[in-house]
């Protein structure tokens, strides 16, 4: 992402494969490079949702959505923990999704129970969390950035998307949206509206910053 814009879908789980692969050898960055090929298909996605439409380039309007992805994560001595896959900012508020890649095989959601192949998973307390630290983090820069009112209203929601397996929903989650590909930008844009453009283009400014996402000091 860096101080001046978003980094390329995947970059951060690359960067990670790459070291693996030097670390340990010839084959054990294969699982990273899953991982990244998972994020740049639902990146992609996210890109075309994002494009700002001819009628809002003919207006000069501010696109309705943003996105963000490979957020690095940092803790309060600014050492490495891990990233968010993609964060988008939109009508809906912000959405932190994080991408799971299984090449084959089944998802089944049953509440607060994800179960990949027959195995319970702990993917939806991760994505939760995420979505809790983005919440608080956010919460503060936008504070610090005079957006004190978007700030207290801010509402930052977990989805997890998921590359590859056939997902089934028994019952969904409690406060997470967990879908396939085809489904994403329709879970997206069916979400209740919250932001105006000009509050799309507040949050974005601020999240585009490395800064935003370093816990204050």
């Amino acid at each position: 992402m860096g101080g001046s814009g978003p980094e390329r879908a995947g970059i951060g789980i690359t960067h990670e494969a790459a070291r693996r692969r030097r670390a340990e050898g010839a084959g054990a960055d294969r699982s990273w490079r899953v991982g990244a090929d998972g994020e740049a298909v639902i990146g992609d996605l996210l890109t075309g949702l994002a494009r700002p439409s001819w009628w809002s380039r003919l207006w000069r309007r501010p696109p309705a959505w943003r996105a963000l992805h490979s957020i690095p994560l940092v803790d309060a001595r600014g050492r490495p923990r891990g990233d968010i896959d993609h964060v988008v900012i939109g009508p809906p508020g912000v959405v932190t999704i994080n991408t799971k890649h299984h090449r084959a095989g089944r998802l089944v959601l049953d509440g607060d129970e994800l179960v990949v192949n027959g195995r319970r998973t702990a993917y939806l307390g991760q994505a939760r969390r995420e979505a809790e630290r983005a919440a608080g983090l956010l919460g503060c820069a936008l504070a610090a950035a005079g957006e004190p009112g978007l700030a207290a209203a801010l509402v930052v929601r977990p989805l997890i998307a998921v590359v590859g397996a056939t997902v089934v929903v028994n019952r969904r989650a409690p406060g997470a949206t967990v879908v396939p590909p085809h489904r994403l930008i329709p879970a997206l844009t069916l979400m209740p509206a919250r932001l105006t453009r000009r509050e799309v283009a507040a949050v974005f400014e601020v999240a585009r910053r490395s800064t935003s996402w370093a816990p204050p000091t």
